[in-house]
């Protein structure tokens, strides 16, 4: 800002030279200095303002005589400025340079006198230089090769064409990778057989599993009757869960989750089908060795035989002739839902209340 300008063609015996300098409307004539040599010069007495300045210069020999140049103009610029480094593969949570794409696009924008930009992701390690786009100010630059998962720092340098340099850095991430969820049916609303994924509870608690931190989305899409509904699953102290907002009726729901990162990674659970079930009945309990008047529940074996029959989703029948206080299991028989049992040991004569309880696989229990 503190120029200094060379003036050529001066005769020696020049008397006077002075640059008359004109900027902003306003003129300042500065006299020019001849050297040991013979070259004149002439530098601003201060520094000057960013923009253009117009120099002419004067020169009168000892005779009296007067030129003037043709007129100079040059432009101060000691200013640059980086406005904006924009991550454009940006996914996931808008404006957090979080992207899932290993190939990471980046603009820039300048101002329109920048006539260069570099970027470097390795400290300035290497540099890669940004090709200026259609749009005055704006340059872009795409990876060409693939960047792994990580924490970047991006450096962003800039030069105008006065020389002037700035750097500027950008934090960003690349993530790619997402766990794949697994959704499970709580163990305390596994009623009946562990595993089995039955359940007498009209609205289960389901434990979302291996979900990764950075999940941004979780939802669980529930298929019953052929209508799919999606919701979103709650975040405690334990994990992900999910628990239907209403109860469900009778029947099979076949579950999934989806989950989504903030790098916008999305992930998808196998489906899981479990069977609400809440309804169990004892549809017949019959005295095999019934003599004498049939259907009496009259016999003269002292080990008498019983026939029951369930649902044939019933994975347990016992049998009690003391009130509860004893208890043996019935065996199912070839056929579904049909259960037998004779009592071992001799029973005493005498009228006797016998106790069924059937035990299905939902956990459901009825006594009759």
């Amino acid at each position: 800002n503190k120029p200094t300008f060379l003036l050529g063609n001066i005769d020696a015996d020049a008397r006077y030279v002075t640059v008359e300098v004109q900027h902003g409307g306003t003129k300042e004539v500065l006299t020019a200095t001849k050297d040991a040599t013979g070259n004149w010069s002439v530098t601003p007495t201060g520094t000057w303002a960013d923009g253009d300045y117009t120099l002419t210069v004067r020169v009168e020999d000892e005779a009296g005589n007067e030129k003037h140049s043709a007129s100079l103009t040059v432009t101060v610029d000691t200013q640059i400025t980086i406005d904006a480094i924009e991550l454009v593969n940006d996914n996931g949570i808008p404006g957090d340079n979080m992207t899932n794409d290993a190939h990471p696009q980046f603009r820039v924008t300048v101002p329109g006198d920048v006539n260069e930009v570099s970027l470097s992701i390795d400290g300035g390690v290497t540099w890669v230089k940004a090709t200026q786009s259609a749009t005055p100010g704006v340059w872009n630059y795409t990876w060409p090769g693939t960047v792994p998962d990580g924490d970047y720092t991006l450096n962003v340098k800039a030069t105008d064409n006065a020389g002037n340099t700035v750097t500027e850095t950008l934090h960003f991430t690349i993530d790619t990778t997402l766990s794949t969820p697994v959704i499970v049916l709580d163990s305390a609303d596994d009623t009946g057989i562990q595993g089995d994924n039955m359940t007498n509870r009209t609205q289960p608690t389901f434990n979302l599993q291996h979900i990764d931190d950075d999940a941004v989305r979780v939802t669980v899409s529930v298929e019953h009757g052929g209508v799919t509904t999606t919701f979103d699953a709650t975040k405690g102290v334990g994990g992900w869960t999910f628990t239907p907002p209403t109860s469900w009726g009778a029947g099979d729901y076949t579950l999934s989750v989806s989950v989504e990162d903030k790098a916008g990674n999305t992930s998808h659970s196998a489906s899981l089908t479990v069977t609400v079930d809440t309804q169990i009945a004892i549809n017949n309990i019959e005295l095999v060795n019934d003599s004498g008047i049939p259907d009496d529940n009259l016999t003269n074996n002292v080990r008498p035989q019983f026939q029951v029959k369930v649902p044939t989703d019933v994975n347990e029948v016992r049998l009690s002739i003391d009130g509860g206080k004893t208890w043996f299991n019935a065996t199912q028989s070839a056929t579904p839902g049909v259960w037998d049992y004779t009592w071992l040991a001799d029973v005493g004569e005498g009228k006797h209340t016998l106790t069924v309880e059937a035990t299905d696989k939902a956990g459901n229990q009825t006594t009759q």
